[in-house]
């Protein structure tokens, strides 16, 4: 049985941490926030509360062994995405640091190492390491950015939402341009705007990798699901008349 209170989440600056760090905050910015002189006051008020930094942000102490895969899974990060491709059946480690950048595996690994991540033979993949980690602690900032987004006014949308992320694979084989060839594209009427929405990070994730992977825009892959949704359900005529021919 787990001996960790998640009733400490409701601690006032826990709860203020968690939602800087969220909002993308470096560790000398939330620092400043709470007036201290450098991040080991925070580092220990979590530790004498059942939380360890695992390179990105804090977790229960009993959740820090996850494995790297496990743990970088909803990771919107660079070392989430070399771990995700990695942990693919017919991942090869060489073409994985060249897809990411790095002109050898070397290099790879030292960047996985600044991030808190060692090589694992037995996984063939990158696992998370305290001892690493600690070295880092002081000089490092969070990889992970996260969207923090207030809930006001999204009702209307959340249905669309969840429809999004509960059909994500059938949405991954239609923008899938390996096997599908050339990307859809859609030109619509009217001047661009701006427009807030609340997506699940898991959903993020997704769409970040995509989005790198194949080099298309989010707002190309947007556009798309959005269209070929519409076109689906019964909304066909309406999206044809604010398309451009």
């Amino acid at each position: 049985m787990s001996s960790f209170d998640s009733s400490v989440y409701e601690d006032p600056k826990i709860k203020t941490t968690f939602e800087l760090l969220a909002q993308g905050k470096s560790k000398d910015e939330i620092v400043e926030h709470f007036g201290h002189k450098g991040w080991f006051t925070i580092d220990q008020y979590f530790r004498r509360r059942g939380f360890r930094w695992n390179s990105n942000t804090f977790v229960p102490e009993e959740a820090a062994t996850l494995s790297a895969t496990e743990g970088a899974r909803f990771l919107n990060s660079k070392a989430g995405q070399i771990i995700r491709q990695l942990s693919q059946s017919s991942a090869n480690v060489r073409q994985v640091a060249l897809k990411n950048g790095f002109g050898t595996v070397d290099e790879m690994g030292d960047y996985m190492r600044g991030k808190g991540f060692v090589w694992d033979s037995e996984k063939e993949n990158y696992t998370y390491s305290e001892s690493v980690a600690k070295k880092q602690r002081d000089t490092m900032t969070a990889d992970s950015q996260v969207l923090f987004v207030p809930e006001e006014g999204l009702d209307e949308y959340r249905q669309l939402l969840a429809y999004l992320l509960s059909r994500k694979d059938k949405l991954f084989a239609l923008l899938d341009t390996e096997s599908e060839g050339t990307l859809p594209r859609y030109k619509f009427r009217g001047a661009k705007a701006n427009k807030t929405l609340g997506f699940p990070t898991s959903l993020l994730t997704l769409l970040s990798d995509f989005s790198k992977e194949f080099n298309v825009t989010q707002r190309d892959i947007i556009e798309v699901a959005l269209a070929e949704f519409f076109r689906k359900y019964g909304y066909e005529d309406q999206l044809n008349s604010v398309l451009q021919t």
